[in-house]
C-alpha cells in the first residue's frame, strides 16, 4: 500500500513526528502539517497553517488517500477551557469536512483515554467498571474530554454523509520507552520524590496505570490505514499491561475501590480493554515496559 499520499497533522509533536517518520520509512508520500514551523520528519513536506480554517484544510488535504489527524491542544491545562474546546473541536471538524469532500479513504484521529473523564477530573473519579471498554460512559468535567466526545460524534455524522472511514483511537499516555519508564518509576516511588509539575501526584492511578509505546501507536495507525474498514468507529488501544510494580487488582482495590470488576485482571493486566481493536485489525502492542527496570 506504499505510494499512498498521507496527510499527518500535529506533525511537529511527539506522536505526529513519529508517525510521519514511520510512514516515510515505509514508502508513503507524507505531508506534515502543523500550525507552526518546527522539527518534522525528513522526507516529508511541511505545510504550516491553521486547521481551524476550512480553506486551509481543503487545500492541504486535497488529493490525499488518508489523513492522520493528531493536531490538537494536548490537555486541558495548557490553555483556558474555552480555547481548548474551540481549537480541538473546530479544527477536527474542519479536517473531517475537508476529508469527506476530498473523498479521502480513511481518517485516523487521536481520541483519548481522557475522554472517559478519569484523567483530568478535579474530584477523584473512578471507572464505573473494569476492564474499561468502549461502551463505558463518559463522566468528564473538562473541555479536553468534551472535545474528544464531540470529535467522535462529528466523525459519526460525516460517516453518514460520505464514503470516508473514520477511526478514533482512544489512547493513553504515549511516549518513548525511556519516558514511559521514567513515569513508571515516579509513580512507584512518588511518595519519596520531590514534586514534578509534569507529573501531578496520582496521575498514573487516574490514567489506570496505562501506557503505550510510540512504536506501537504508529504501527497501529498504519494498520488502520491499510485496512478496508468502513463507517465510523472508536477503539481503545493501550499496552496490555500496566506501568506499576503492584498487581492490578491490588491497585484497583487501593485507588478505585468502588469500581465493579467485571472480568479477571490477573497479574499486571491493564484495566483498559483493547480487545475490540485487536479483534478488528489483528494487531496487539508489541513494545512493553521493561518491568525489571521499574
Amino acid at each position: 500500500m506504499a505510494n499512498l499520499k498521507i496527510v499527518v497533522t500535529g506533525a511537529t509533536g511527539l506522536l505526529g513526528k513519529a508517525t510521519a517518520i514511520h510512514l516515510v520509512e515505509s514508502g508513503y508520500e507524507v505531508i506534515s502539517v502543523d500550525r507552526k514551523d518546527g522539527d518534522f520528519a525528513a522526507g516529508s513536506k511541511l505545510v504550516v497553517g491553521d486547521l481551524t480554517s476550512l480553506d486551509f484544510c481543503d487545500t492541504v488535504i486535497k488529493g490525499a488517500n488518508a489523513v492522520v489527524h493528531l493536531g490538537a491542544i494536548p490537555n486541558p491545562t495548557d490553555a483556558r477551557q474555552f480555547t481548548v474546546f474551540q481549537n480541538n473541536s473546530v479544527s477536527t471538524f474542519g479536517v473531517f469536512t475537508a476529508a469527506a469532500q476530498a473523498k479521502v479513504k480513511t481518517v485516523v484521529y487521536a481520541s483519548s483515554l481522557s475522554a472517559y473523564g478519569f484523567a483530568y477530573s478535579d474530584e477523584w473519579t473512578s471507572p464505573i467498571y473494569a476492564p474499561v471498554d468502549e461502551a463505558h460512559p463518559f463522566i468528564f468535567e473538562e473541555s479536553y474530554a468534551l472535545s474528544k466526545e464531540v470529535n467522535e460524534r462529528s466523525a459519526l455524522m460525516w460517516s453518514r454523509r460520505c464514503e470516508t472511514a473514520f477511526v478514533g483511537m482512544r489512547i493513553p499516555w504515549t511516549n518513548t520507552p525511556e519516558k514511559n519508564l521514567e513515569l513508571a518509576r515516579r509513580f512507584n516511588d512518588e511518595d519519596n520524590l520531590p514534586p514534578d509539575p509534569r507529573f501531578p501526584k496520582g496521575i498514573v492511578a487516574k490514567i489506570l496505570w496505562t501506557y503505550l509505546d510510540l512504536r506501537d501507536a504508529v504501527k497501529a495507525i498504519e494498520v488502520v490505514i491499510n485496512s478496508n474498514i468502513k463507517g465510523s468507529h472508536v477503539y481503545n488501544f493501550a499496552a496490555p499491561d500496566i506501568m506499576a510494580k503492584a498487581p492490578t487488582m491490588e491497585l484497583m482495590a487501593k485507588f478505585h475501590p468502588k469500581t465493579e470488576i467485571r472480568s479477571p485482571l490477573p497479574g499486571h493486566t491493564a484495566p483498559l480493554s483493547s480487545q475490540a481493536f485487536v479483534d478488528t485489525f489483528g494487531y496487539t502492542p508489541q513494545y512493553l515496559i521493561n518491568r525489571g527496570e521499574i
